[in-house]
């Protein structure tokens, strides 16, 4: 009898057993079908890649999850199975743009009219208010979280000297050192300092060479690049001198050539903010705009590199709160080229957010942040308004289609 018993339950266990496999293997065709729906492809538009090489028609992209799994010719590819295809013929594919240089305030609402502009990232230059640093990096990676918003890159307060331009106060080269670690300890994607003593008959203390040394080689020992706030030649020097990667601001007197010269040897980039100069200027009756315009377009022509920035939200001037189409109008007057506009908007300006590892081009591996345009960019700039689709880590989050 217990014999009898011993043998039906191992039956039973064996039979359990034989079923769970079964069950197990009808499952694997449904997972399959799951991770196919989340494929997205692209086919048989032009491709801008960012990268400053030339246009690629008749283009296929095939996005896998938030990450760019083929990409070239449409018929060199084969769409995987089960994809949701977008026949986007006629239309021109580029990489998602940035603002290298906003004052956010860390808005939900402008970071949702960035993302669905095609500016899918903002790097945000100082906010603090009444905020903690651990209250304002933690509302950056919640913001982060929601793929509706553009991808915020931010630096926290404003590095300065006491009584300073700027909030977050030094007072010695030590002070610095521990300070600037604290923000980075924080959170900070980016260090940015103030090297300004005198703007519109306003005039501050300014910060020591030897703090705005501690100041860079301590970010770059953690791997943070840091930028300056500068509106005169004058300080350019210092700022080259310490190691600065980034100006914020394109200098609004004229721009010596020793200077320029100095910039690119030590592969220093600038974002112009030529909106800000502009509605400045216009405010207060000024040359400012046009000032910066031909600085600009000496740098350029000697091989500078620039990353889009306007200063949003830093001046009580109007900015553009979408595509920043007037910046870019303005960096075709002063002379550069619809594709070095393109790749200030993307490659370098993915590059001074220190993310051009993952976003700026459109390659293999990298994530997929995506716009397309009605027409070609490089034949008309103001193409980059005309937006018809946006795909943000791969999810598309906004779409005439």
């Amino acid at each position: 009898m217990k014999k009898n018993i011993g043998s039906k339950i191992l039956i039973i266990l064996l039979l359990n057993i034989i079923v769970s496999i079964f069950l197990i293997g009808c499952s694997n065709p449904e997972d399959n079908s799951e991770k196919n729906n989340e494929v997205l492809a692209l086919i048989n538009g032009t491709l801008i890649d960012g990268s400053g090489l030339e246009p690629i028609f008749n283009a296929t992209i095939i996005i896998r999850d938030e990450y760019i799994e083929e990409i070239g010719q449409s018929s060199d590819i084969e769409v995987p199975d089960g994809a949701n295809i977008i026949d986007i013929s006629g239309k021109v594919m580029l990489p998602g743009f940035f603002n290298t240089h906003v004052h956010s305030n860390f808005s939900d609402n402008n970071l949702k009219t960035w993302a669905k502009a095609g500016v899918t990232t903002v790097r945000d230059l100082g906010y603090l208010g009444n905020n903690s640093l651990e209250q304002v990096f933690t509302a950056r990676n919640d913001l982060n979280t929601d793929l509706t918003n553009a991808h915020l890159v931010a630096s926290g307060p404003l590095v300065t000297t006491v009584g300073g331009y700027g909030s977050f106060e030094v007072t010695s080269p030590e002070d610095a050192r521990i300070k600037v670690q604290t923000l980075i300890d924080s959170g900070a994607d980016i260090i940015k300092i103030a090297i300004e003593d005198n703007l519109q008959g306003r005039t501050w203390p300014m910060l020591s060479m030897d703090e705005i040394i501690v100041i860079v080689n301590t970010a770059h020992e953690n791997g943070v690049p840091v930028s300056a706030h500068i509106s005169r030649s004058e300080h350019l020097e210092m700022a080259i001198e310490a190691g600065v990667d980034d100006v914020a601001h394109m200098v609004i007197d004229v721009l010596p050539d020793s200077l320029i010269t100095q910039m690119i040897e030590h592969d220093m980039y600038w974002e112009p903010t030529l909106e800000l100069w502009k509605g400045v200027s216009e405010m207060y009756s000024l040359n400012w705009d046009n000032i910066a315009m031909n600085n600009l377009g000496r740098f350029v022509n000697a091989g500078g590199k620039v990353a889009i920035g306007t200063d949003f939200g830093g001046y009580t001037t109007e900015f553009d709160s979408g595509m920043p189409i007037r910046e870019i109008q303005m960096m075709e007057d002063a002379g550069m080229s619809p594709m070095q506009i393109i790749i200030a908007g993307t490659k370098n300006a993915a590059h001074v957010c220190n993310i051009e590892d993952k976003l700026g081009t459109l390659e293999i591996g990298k994530l997929a942040d995506i716009i397309v345009v009605e027409a070609d960019p490089l034949d008309d700039i103001e193409a980059l308004v005309n937006i018809q689709i946006v795909i943000h880590n791969g999810t598309i989050i906004h779409t005439l289609f």
